[in-house]
């Protein structure tokens, strides 16, 4: 059987230090969890011709032409599904996509940033989050979501509770996700921690990172699936 081509949406990282070259990066676990569950990992790239990008997780207010959105379109057509990478930086070339990816129905995973950048195309956003109590840089810290039954994410985990790392500076209060998706599991303190989009094939956005979390199953039965999906 032929694999899926899963293009990772590449996140530009503004340059650090001394730092000569400008980069694109790609998380290797993300790309480990889509080899080990049936799928070919590529990178999809910006169409602009340009080293400057947006330089937070603020929505960018780059306007693209439409020849480098038809240039991104052709980069999504190579592929059958995708991921939406997390990261401390979003540019508009990430939305652009997504809101492609959504037009087209083809199965979508954002994570973190993703996820934020999922809701920016559908028209909404996100806020930052001025506590700082959902930014806990540590692989292994852990905090308690609440699942909601009935939804795809509740069907892979099987459980009420569910424990989640918390590395991220913009949060979803309910009122800004409920009438564009379908939210599917909230933190302790109300904030929506993942949604679905139920008039769609697989297209979920997730604010924990699954890919630092391998020692569970859940990230590969999430990829599992969405490959499945992505057939």
């Amino acid at each position: 059987m032929r694999k899926p081509i899963i293009g990772i949406i590449g996140k530009v990282q503004p340059q650090y230090g001394e730092d000569i070259w400008h980069r694109i990066d790609e998380v290797d676990e993300i790309r480990y969890l889509i080899v080990k569950n049936g799928g070919i990992a590529i990178t999809l790239l910006p169409t602009e011709a340009t080293l400057k990008f947006n330089d937070n997780d603020i929505k960018d207010d780059t306007v693209l032409s439409d020849e480098e959105k038809n240039e991104l379109y052709r980069q999504i057509d190579l592929c059958d599904g995708f991921i939406l990478q997390g990261g401390l930086y979003s540019s508009n070339y990430e939305i652009e996509m997504a809101k492609r990816i959504i037009e087209l129905d083809k199965p979508l995973i954002g994570i973190c940033a993703g996820f934020n950048n999922i809701l920016r195309a559908l028209g909404t956003d996100v806020i930052e989050d001025e506590t700082k109590s959902h930014d806990v840089y540590d692989k292994d810290y852990r905090h308690e979501v609440a699942i909601i039954n009935g939804t795809k994410l509740y069907d892979l985990i099987n459980k009420d509770k569910y424990n989640v790392n918390s590395i991220h500076t913009m949060i979803a209060p309910k009122e800004k996700v409920e009438e564009y998706a379908s939210i599917s599991s909230l933190s302790y303190d109300g904030l929506v921690e993942s949604f679905e989009l139920n008039n769609k094939k697989f297209i979920i956005g997730i604010k924990w990172h699954p890919e630092l979390m391998l020692e569970d199953e859940f990230p590969n039965k999430l990829f599992k699936v969405f490959i499945s999906k992505c057939q």
